[in-house]
């Protein structure tokens, strides 16, 4: 099946840098894609559909893994037929003979490339970045950029015509992932007639929507309950419960033999509640830091509050790193 592009029409410049990323794509012999650390469906799944569309054309194409991902999600990397290569010093030693191409899909932030930033810094000429984002650090002149994206598998969607790649199964279910991870199953209000569009095509493609929902959604293990747990014990209101703020510490993750990868869709837990607009999760890292994810219902505008602290996103979904002691990192 060949992909017909659902792009707006109303954007020329956005069309301009997709022409340009696809004839430095088409030039491209070995290529490197990159995604940010704590890797979601949207992230995997423009990685792994890229990589579909590029090897398609014969190129030799790795998949770069910054850390560690959900296990629900390993299957993607599985399905794409590229090499999964971990970010290493030995891997960056070999990097110049390995890859002509970088691509970097799902963040254009050095904050999210951190275990890579030193590596990248140096290669900006070779970099290609498609993102969704509202925060963008230098790191590439060639930025394929669309806001108004509901998830980042739209902009790997829209370079897929002018790459001549068809949409398989391997690359529909990839671009399934994303949209549905970004989308919340198409709950939250970035969803628009181009992600149903694109969601069609994925599933005449050989997407299967309740398969692919029992292996993202459906294979925890028990330890994510007893986090669930600690999270809801945690949980406090602010600003006349207008606010709700849950806090897991190191010992918590040790506590109940749960890793970080874990707490995927906890932030959410108090957005069910009438009255509640803003939800943060600050979760420890190993270095004592915090990783703070933070969502909206309908107004406040959580990628200003991140880009607050060095980091940003969305406007209802956005992400930043604040320092220890857990108190000072609620305060």
């Amino acid at each position: 099946m060949v992909y017909v592009s659902n792009l707006p029409q109303s954007q020329p410049g956005y069309q301009t840098m997709l022409r340009q990323a696809a004839t430095r794509l088409k030039q491209a012999h070995k290529l490197a894609i990159f995604t940010h650390q704590r890797p979601d469906p949207d992230a995997i799944g423009s990685q792994t559909a890229l990589a579909c569309a590029l090897l398609h054309r014969g190129a030799a194409v790795e998949v770069i893994s910054l850390s560690e991902s959900a296990p629900p999600y390993e299957f993607l990397y599985a399905g794409c037929g590229a090499s999964v290569k971990t970010f290493s010093p030995a891997w960056a030693a070999r990097a110049d003979d390995a890859c002509d191409t970088i691509v970097i899909v799902d963040t254009c932030a050095y904050q999210q490339l951190d275990p890579a930033q030193e590596f990248l810094r140096g290669r900006r000429e070779k970099i290609v970045i498609l993102d969704h984002h509202h925060a963008r650090d230098p790191i590439s002149d060639l930025v394929v950029s669309d806001v108004s994206a509901a998830a980042c598998v739209e902009i790997v969607a829209d370079l897929m015509p002018l790459l001549e790649a068809p949409l398989n199964a391997c690359s529909a279910t990839a671009m399934l992932a994303g949209l549905v991870g970004d989308t919340g199953w198409f709950r939250f209000d970035n969803v628009t007639p181009r992600t149903h569009l694109l969601t069609a095509q994925c599933v005449a493609a050989g997407a299967r929507p309740a398969e692919l929902y029992a292996k993202l959604s459906q294979q925890e293990r028990p330890a994510r309950l007893r986090l669930m747990q600690r999270a809801l014990q945690s949980l406090a209101y602010f600003a006349d419960d207008r606010a709700a703020l849950i806090v897991l510490t190191n010992d918590d993750f040790q506590q109940v033999d749960a890793a970080p990868t874990e707490t995927e869709g906890l932030v959410d837990l108090p957005m069910q509640l009438k009255g509640i607009e803003v939800s943060a999760l600050l979760s420890e890292m190993p270095d004592g830091r915090f990783r703070a994810n933070l969502r909206s219902k309908t107004w406040v505008d959580v990628n200003a509050v991140g880009q607050k602290f060095g980091g940003g996103g969305h406007t209802r979904a956005a992400g930043c790193r604040l320092p220890g002691p857990a108190a000072a990192a609620a305060a």
